[in-house]
């Protein structure tokens, strides 16, 4: 009830020139004001159906129901049926337990005006018609905005759509729909619109507290006309994406913002699906973004960054503060223009996530703080930014092939970035790289199969644990083994089990003591594994391991060259296991050791 009307009736039942009021007329006075506010409040609160053929399309106007009541409270449920009057507007703050619409009900929208909200604050919206049923946030051209708001436990339902218009006019507000609590967006789809003025502000769906977007789907456009906002998806506290599907479009003319997704505090993508589509056209247009903040997290999402179809940029996901990328799939597409981005900044971690980068996509970790970022996984053809940091991979223990490139530089520059490899898995490096700062083998497999340059930069390549392998070309100092025990390895080839291959080191080769020398030789094609290095040292204690991988006999005479040294000095040192001259027999086939072999300083197996 208005409080000034109330205290008008007051005034008018009592008047103030009677001083002494008898108590009769007294009594008689308050019979009639509660009579009148019993009366009032029946007009406007409880649960009523609307009306087949309502005056008017106002919510708030209780002849529109029936009975004539209006559902405005947090107990009131407000039902839909057939009408010929399908386009309801609020004309004040409204809030429900629940929308239903029968079966059989007609299509509706139902519009927060703007300035209005409608809060549904129960069971949610149950959507039986079988039909679409729709939800506007509406704006005007004074700069108002509708809000649409769930809380408690309330869902959205199905079969439901939400359409956040964006800002009519500069500095205006966009609709707006917010999920509180631990309500849901069910299975509704969302439509958040970028500014329809140059200036106008976005639409915006937002979650907060432990609020899920459930298995919603929702599209976020960029802005409208130049200089228009985009639109915003936006996560709080410890909200989540659940399974929802995003998309996130870039902007379709030079100086409008792309669509934008926000995750905040410990909110999380959850297992949801997210595309950033890249800009349609314009120069300076921008594609849609994901930045995740402070200690959010894209767990078990799957996220795509799409280059621009046209021109303009690519989409773009950002990892900063101490965010996390969790366990998620991150892709980067390349585009006719700008390619698609993945960046980690600040101190943002990549957890164990997999990383494919394609065409002129895009990972860099250059803004990152020191030492570097850790990954599941690279795979794809694309780009690599490190700058001056260390990126390493492995983390997911998978298999995968990486025919880019991998550099230093980036969107913050910097030099000396370095590659780490980890985990189980093994990473295939088939393309000439060009970062400076070196290459460690901590466990698993790297394997260099380059064409031309380098396949691991400029930098030296360290093994500490597991195996480097492959056919291409080192330019930077090998070093196998770090002291610490017998768990690195050289083996040349790419499937050495198969087809012997050679690998080219450009600069010296060092076994170290806990260092081994895989070697194999298929005697069915007389082919054997070789390595090339400009000078080789082979430490007391690093050890020889031959494999016979065929089970032909070879013709005595046959000689095979598994370290071919380019240096004109000679190789330092033996293989504990395998003495100069010593001879060993395989398979039948007796082989005999020289470590000046071939052109005077080479490791030789000579078959007697």
């Amino acid at each position: 009830m208005n409080t000034t009307r109330l205290s008008s009736l007051i005034s008018l039942a009592v008047p103030t020139r009677r001083p002494r009021l008898r108590l009769p007329l007294l009594f008689l006075t308050v019979a009639m004001l509660l009579l009148l506010l019993s009366t009032a409040s029946s007009s406007f609160a409880g649960s009523a159906t609307w009306q087949a053929s309502p005056a008017t399309g106002d919510w708030n106007t209780a002849t529109n129901w029936m009975p004539n009541t209006v559902p405005n409270g947090p107990s009131d449920t407000a039902t839909f049926a057939l009408s010929n009057t399908t386009g309801v507007s609020l004309s004040a703050d409204t809030e429900v337990n629940g929308i239903v619409f029968n079966p059989g009900a007609s299509a509706f929208t139902i519009a927060t005006s703007p300035g209005f909200q409608l809060t549904i604050s129960g069971v949610g919206i149950t959507n039986n018609s079988g039909i679409a049923q729709n939800f506007v946030a509406a704006v005007d051209s004074n700069g108002s905005n509708g809000l649409i708001a769930f809380t408690n436990s309330a869902t959205a339902g199905s079969q439901t759509s939400f359409t956040n218009n964006g800002g009519a006019v500069s500095g205006a507000e966009g609709g707006v729909t917010e999920f509180f609590d631990i309500s849901t967006a069910g299975n509704g789809s969302f439509t958040t619109n970028g500014g329809a003025a140059s200036g106008g502000f976005g639409g915006a769906a937002r979650f907060f507290h432990h609020s899920s977007a459930g298995n919603g789907i929702f599209t976020t456009k960029g802005g409208a006309v130049a200089g228009g906002d985009r639109g915003f998806t936006q996560f709080f506290n410890d909200s989540t994406a659940g399974y929802g599907t995003f998309t996130n479009n870039g902007s379709a003319l030079s100086g409008a913002g792309g669509a934008e997704m926000n995750f905040f505090d410990r909110s999380t993508a959850g297992n949801g699906t997210f595309t950033n589509n890249g800009a349609v056209a314009g120069a300076d247009a921008l594609g849609g973004f994901i930045y995740f903040f402070h200690a959010s997290t894209a767990a078990d999402s799957a996220i795509t960054n799409n280059g621009s179809e046209v021109s303009g940029g690519g989409g773009t996901t950002i990892f900063s503060d101490t965010s996390t990328a969790g366990r998620c799939t991150l892709v980067a597409d390349g585009g006719l223009n700008g390619g698609g981005f993945i960046r980690f900044d600040a101190d943002s971690s990549g957890g164990t996530a997999r990383v494919a980068v394609f065409g002129n996509g895009n990972l860099d970790i250059s803004g990152h703080g020191s030492p570097g970022v850790a990954v599941g996984s690279i795979e794809g053809n694309g780009n690599v930014f490190l700058g001056a940091n260390n990126l390493t991979v492995g983390t997911h223990n998978l298999n995968t092939l990486f025919s880019g490139v991998i550099q230093d530089g980036g969107a913050t520059g910097g030099t000396g970035g370095s590659l780490t490899k980890i985990g189980n898995g093994q990473l295939v490096l088939r393309h000439r790289n060009t970062y400076t700062g070196g290459t460690t083998i901590k466990h698993g497999k790297l394997v260099v199969n380059n064409k031309g340059g380098s396949g691991t930069g400029s930098g030296a390549v360290q093994v500490d644990a597991g195996t480097l392998g492959g056919t291409g070309v080192i330019a930077g100092a090998v070093t196998i083994g770090d002291g610490s025990g017998p768990r690195a390895f050289l083996s040349p080839g790419f499937k050495s089990d198969v087809n012997p291959g050679t690998l080219t080191i450009q600069s010296v080769l060092t076994f170290n003591s806990d260092a081994s020398y895989h070697s194999g030789l298929n005697t069915n094609t007389a082919k054997a594994d070789q390595v090339v290095a400009l000078g080789v040292t082979i430490n007391s204690g690093a050890l020889f391991v031959f494999t016979d991988l065929g089970s032909g006999t070879l013709t005595p005479g046959t000689v095979f060259t598994i370290i071919d040294n380019t240096s004109a000095t000679p190789i330092a040192g033996n293989f504990s296991n395998l003495p100069d001259g010593s001879t060993f027999t395989s398979n039948g086939n007796t082989y005999k050791v020289n470590y000046e072999g071939g052109t005077g300083n080479d490791l030789t197996l000579t078959v007697q």
